[in-house]
């Protein structure tokens, strides 16, 4: 196990009965991911800091301070974070994921296997072959490092053995065409 990873008993406990459950039929959840109200916290915190310094920047010190309305640019980020944090949910079993309030997505019967970029962020846009379909911020997906080994390989399975369409950005960014016993070779690894 990696420095850092937590074990399933030392995860955010309350947040296991938020997720979903999968329907009738499916198997047990493995993974799933439902983020503390600390980590929402302390991105929103992290945000008002660079606020505060870019105010301290622009204005060469502390003269903004009495400026009421620039407050309202610092203040609101750590309840947005919070607010924000709580659609982030996530659940997979051994062939399925659940993406927040999207369905449930059959990861090894996927057709489409497509990544895009919107801002500063990577998305995957897969689709299975029931047409239920999933579009999440692939960041997010590997929120939990085991969530996202359940779903990558269940896209390399789709592209190598099921035969899914890919785009050129998902070919590379996430390395399908790559086998994955000649991955070491083709990077040059060790």
């Amino acid at each position: 196990m990696e420095p850092g990873w937590k074990t399933p008993e030392d995860k955010h406990k309350r947040g296991r009965a938020k997720v979903a459950e999968p329907p009738e039929g499916e198997g047990p959840v493995l993974e799933w991911f439902y983020p503390t109200r600390g980590r929402a916290l302390t991105m929103g915190l992290i945000l008002a800091v660079i606020a505060v310094a870019y105010l301290v920047w622009r204005d060469w010190g502390f003269g903004w301070v009495t400026t009421w309305w620039l407050w309202l640019f610092i203040l609101p980020w750590p309840f947005l974070f919070l607010l924000a944090g709580r659609n982030l949910r996530m659940s997979a079993g051994a062939d399925w994921l659940i993406y927040g309030k999207s369905g449930i997505v059959k990861i090894y019967e996927l057709t489409k296997v497509h990544v895009t970029v919107g801002g500063a962020a990577h998305y995957l846009d897969i689709e299975d072959r029931h047409g239920n379909s999933l579009y999440a911020q692939i960041n997010n997906l590997q929120l939990n490092r085991e969530l996202w080994d359940l779903v990558y390989l269940g896209i390399l399975h789709s592209v190598h053995e099921g035969r899914a369409e890919t785009n050129t950005m998902a070919d590379n960014y996430l390395a399908l065409k790559v086998p994955p016993h000649l991955r070491e070779w083709e990077y040059g690894e060790q």
